[in-house]
């Protein structure tokens, strides 16, 4: 027997051997391809979107799609995983540009450092667990190539309750200049429609496929990506807002202190806005514009404000904060203030209240853990002071008989919000601390993808930036001195069934399992020397 034992050993021992001197043979050109895959999709945030980042978008989908079709066991998941590192640090990259004024002021820089690589290695490795998971469970079934498409709609939903939130960095951002966005967007919302990209270029790029049936196939996916849908979901609801913005001056960038000369600029620019904009306007600021809170009666300045208002029937969104109601004399609220003369001449004002907090900047995840790090590393609580707002101060403003919903700055990357049942978007910031053109890009391209999943339309004012209008095709143009914002009345299909979203890879992963399949297994001489 222990003759018999040795006999086998040393056949399977060169066997072993084999494979993972195989291994390492393909695991050289197998990361030379998955580095191209991801240079390729990070090239294309290197501009605001166009056919050209569309195109190197898709160039590298395909090419990290062929690979993982063509690999397995551990030279698969460290193929993709470079491939997503690379896109990220595309996709996400400028971030560490416009937060430098935030590690600068750290005490400890490397404590800043280290948080955003755990998060980082946090969110990528969870979408490389959900894609290994799903493998399994899907293993021996014909569904098993949905797995990839399974995890990364599951992560894409679930980025939307986390703390980063789900647009920075999307595959959806470089794909907007392609017409097909605007048939799928608003039907099945961003997370979706990248999961069904996914499945389409790895039926597409499948070992051993149809050449005729992958031709055609491919013709499908272009047709849908460039062709734009023959209807809309929503509809005009009367003739919407007349608008008048507040022009900023322009300020190097960096963090400005709030002085009395600059309270007085932008009191200034107010009252000159209101003498320019028709009766009855709209009056937009940017977010933070005037951020000391105002006192308990109007008096002094914000009496002469609001005594501005009145002759003409104007309203005034002002971006501004105000005392957290939960802890009134230790933390604000970052809040978009609606100011309106009554019929009684009475002003009246109602608030929404900043629901997601800039990362670092405002808020760290998982306070009970790292506040207290926060707190002697980052000096956190004492550079910022601020707290989201209550959920019932997140809901949409009521302007002139019209709904407006509210996004302030970071919240523009979030697609759960409640500004997309509202008849119309508007989105204030504050971007003159960074001159890094990428976050501007971004920014901008996030506020087109908002208004494209909702099917609204969008203002979009920020102190640093010029303003935007963008339609409910995700079309933007610079937005006028005075211009109107239209209103729009229903839902899209994806605003309307989000909520289920999280829930949905599940369901679908519970019914592929049961219903699905198993394929014949294979004679054990076909797998000899590949791994399982």
């Amino acid at each position: 027997m222990a003759g018999s034992a040795d006999s086998i050993d040393a056949q399977v021992r060169p066997r072993r051997a084999g494979w993972r001197l195989g291994l390492a043979v393909d695991a050289g050109p197998g990361l030379a391809t998955a580095a191209t895959a991801g240079a390729a999709m990070a090239a294309a945030y290197l501009a605001g979107p166009s056919l050209i980042t569309a195109a190197l978008l898709l160039l590298g989908m395909s090419l990290a799609a062929w690979q993982f079709q063509r690999q397995a066991g551990r030279s698969r998941w460290a193929a993709l995983a470079l491939t997503l590192i690379l896109w990220q640090a595309g996709g996400m990259g400028w971030i560490t540009a416009v937060l430098a004024p935030e590690l600068a002021g750290a005490r400890r820089l490397g404590a800043v450092v280290a948080l955003f690589l755990l998060l980082w290695a946090l969110s990528l490795g969870s979408l490389l667990l959900l894609a290994w998971a799903a493998q399994r469970l899907l293993a021996g079934r014909r569904a098993q190539g949905l797995a990839l498409p399974l995890a990364w709609w599951a992560w894409m939903a679930l980025r939307d309750l986390c703390w980063w939130g789900g647009g920075y960095g999307s595959l959806s951002l470089p794909l907007l200049a392609l017409p097909g966005l605007g048939t799928w967007l608003p039907l099945v919302g961003p997370a979706l429609f990248e999961a069904l990209l996914w499945a389409a270029l790895l039926a597409l790029t499948r070992p051993g496929g149809n050449r005729l049936r992958g031709l055609a196939g491919a013709a499908g996916l272009a047709l849908a990506l460039v062709c734009p849908a023959p209807w809309t979901w929503t509809a005009p609801a009367g003739e919407g807002l007349s608008v008048a913005i507040v022009a900023t001056p322009a300020l190097p960038p960096g963090p400005v202190r709030w002085t009395a000369e600059t309270r007085d600029e932008a009191l200034q620019a107010i009252h000159r806005t209101l003498r320019l904009a028709p009766a009855g306007s709209l009056v937009v600021t940017p977010e933070g514009f005037l951020p000391e809170p105002p006192p308990a009666t109007a008096e002094g300045v914000w009496g002469d404000l609001l005594q501005a208002l009145e002759p003409r029937g104007q309203r005034l969104l002002l971006g501004t904060a105000l005392p957290h109601p939960d802890a009134p004399g230790s933390a604000l609220m970052n809040v978009a203030l609606m100011l309106s003369p009554q019929r009684d001449g009475d002003i009246a004002a109602s608030v929404y209240a900043k629901q997601r907090l800039a990362p670092v900047g405002e808020e760290l995840p998982w306070p009970a853990l790292l506040e207290p790090l926060a707190d002697r590393w980052l000096n956190h609580a004492r550079r910022i002071g601020r707290r989201a707002g209550p959920a019932a101060l997140g809901e949409p403003l009521v302007v002139g008989g019209s709904t407006v919903g509210m996004l302030l700055c970071h919240e523009v990357a979030f697609g759960d919000t409640s500004a997309a049942t509202a008849e119309s978007l508007v989105h204030l910031a504050s971007d003159h601390w960074s001159d890094d053109p990428r976050s501007a890009r971004q920014a901008l391209a996030l506020a087109r993808l908002r208004a494209l999943e909702s099917g609204k339309w969008l203002l979009s004012v920020s102190e640093g930036q010029r303003p935007w209008l963008i339609d409910p095709a995700g079309q933007a143009r610079t937005a006028r001195e005075v211009d109107t914002l239209p209103a729009r009345q229903g839902l899209t299909p994806y605003v309307r069934w989000r909520q289920l979203q999280p829930a949905a890879p599940l369901a679908v992963l519970a019914v592929l399992m049961a219903g699905g399949r198993r394929r014949a297994a294979p004679s054990s001489t076909a797998f000899a020397g590949v791994s399982p």
